[in-house]
């Protein structure tokens, strides 16, 4: 099911992770003590990501799928 990014970045937030806005271009990074994931959002926040980006958050960063997705 998709997932809006304003809501994932909002998710994210609340573990302590730092959410990067792109200077340019579309691709924001998520990142988390010196590791990093990018997100292509072409729509910024109103971007909706498919479970793909969701899931891969969660191996890049170390999080819990289910307690990521309980937050949102």
């Amino acid at each position: 099911m998709p997932v809006s990014f304003r809501d994932l970045k909002r998710a994210i937030e609340a573990f302590g992770c730092t959410v990067e806005e792109p200077s340019k271009g579309s691709h924001w990074k998520i990142r988390n003590c010196g590791k990093a994931y990018t997100i292509p959002a072409h729509n910024g926040l109103k971007t909706e990501l498919s479970d793909v980006y969701v899931k891969g958050v969660c191996r890049a960063l170390g999080l819990s799928y289910d307690e990521l997705k309980s937050r949102m």
